[in-house]
């Protein structure tokens, strides 16, 4: 995932003028704020790899919308995803108070496609917080907030304004998704298992100040060996094949696993910020099932 500058973005960002169509995303995973030879590679990768095709997709869904379809259906239809996981087991879900959704992050984008497209079926209203290229696409920002995993003092503004907002949607009976490992998951080989790396605390302070209750989701799969290799090889080519992965997914099943939901005073013990989101990163993928 891209994590660059959040205000470059965000200018990026600004909807246009009511008299003026509305601009199109900009469909790469480089940055501005990448080197020039950076850039140039992923945009040349993602030509030649998955991004026309899912930017044809999104241009399809914008030139013929269906009237009264979400964003969210819109695009698991499009990518035509057949989603597998238990769905009284969702439907017991909360549907009112503070509650902050977590989840692995095995695919990039897809994740977060899903995961809001289920928590819409619930919830109403609900908050995601990404540093993906999804936060581009027009129709999803009111449900997205950013964060940047980055260390440096633009990341720390960005997140503590996020945290603001984040906690304000809590504090009125909302809902958060959370992917805490902050970037897709990797495996330490072409052919090993693919995790998150450490999940971040800043999950914990939400959970601790709003006194939400948590849902655990775990994604099934991964991303290809190719992506595995590259990622352990450079993070250039890492980015520039996340729309391949993509690509790679349409059409496919996409299984998940929903864990129970844990009300906050089942968490409260657990002083330390670190101690409860590593707690919560072993439920998490003890959802996962053996292979």
């Amino acid at each position: 995932m891209v994590k660059g500058p959040t205000t470059a973005l965000l200018r990026r960002l600004r909807p246009a003028r009511a008299a003026e169509p509305p601009e199109l995303p900009y469909f790469s995973y480089a940055s501005a704020e990448h080197p020039f030879l950076k850039r140039l590679v992923i945009q040349a990768v993602e030509k030649m790899t998955g991004q026309p095709r899912v930017k044809r997709l999104y241009l399809e869904h914008r030139m013929n919308p269906v009237p009264d379809e979400d964003f969210w259906s819109a695009a698991v239809r499009k990518l035509e995803l057949n989603l597998v996981y238990d769905r009284a087991k969702w439907e017991a879900v909360p549907k009112d108070g503070p509650l902050v959704i977590v989840a692995n992050h095995p695919f990039g984008v897809l994740d977060g496609i899903v995961i809001s497209y289920l928590t819409s079926r619930i919830r109403p209203r609900f908050k995601v917080l990404t540093n993906s290229v999804l936060f581009r696409a027009p129709e999803v920002q009111p449900f997205l907030l950013p964060i940047d995993f980055a260390e440096s003092r633009e990341a720390l503004a960005t997140n503590i304004e996020t945290r603001k907002l984040a906690l304000q949607e809590l504090s009125e009976g909302g809902a958060v998704v959370v992917f805490p490992g902050g970037t897709v998951s990797t495996a330490p080989s072409a052919f090993g298992r693919a995790v998150d790396p450490d999940w971040k605390p800043f999950t914990s302070k939400l959970i601790v100040s709003a006194k939400a209750s948590v849902v655990p989701v775990y994604f099934e799969g991964q991303n290809s060996k190719l992506f595995q290799f590259a990622s352990n090889v450079s993070q250039t080519f890492r980015e520039a094949l996340l729309f391949k992965e993509v690509a790679n997914k349409i059409g496919t099943d996409m299984g998940l696993t929903i864990g129970d939901t844990i009300p906050f005073e089942h968490l409260a013990h657990l002083k330390d910020r670190r101690l409860l989101i590593d707690h919560l990163r072993s439920i998490t993928y003890d959802l996962r099932v053996p292979r």
